[in-house]
């Protein structure tokens, strides 16, 4: 479990990197915005990881969701900046 989780909050680095990568003049910007939501989903993964009980446990499987979905978002967020900054430079 702890293995999955450190995969997990690896993901979601790369996931803000790539969108600080991709912002070109902003990644000041992005970085300040950018920094809360990570260290959010951090605490979150965080505290999944900390969890010690057998049961199956509802409110950690939506926790690690959530990390997920917030890591789609930002890869997806990514692709699109990359999209319309490839797309301006060839008009």
């Amino acid at each position: 479990m702890l293995l999955e989780i450190l995969l997990y909050w690896l993901l979601l680095l790369v996931a803000a990197a790539c969108v600080v990568a991709v912002s070109g003049r902003k990644r000041i910007a992005s970085l300040i915005i950018l920094a809360p939501i990570v260290l959010f989903c951090t605490l979150l993964l965080m505290q999944t990881a900390s969890y010690k009980g057998q049961d199956a446990n509802i409110g950690l499987g939506l926790t690690v969701f959530l990390v997920w979905a917030i890591t789609a978002i930002l890869f997806i967020l990514a692709a699109v900046m990359w999209l319309l900054k490839r797309r301006n430079k060839s008009s």
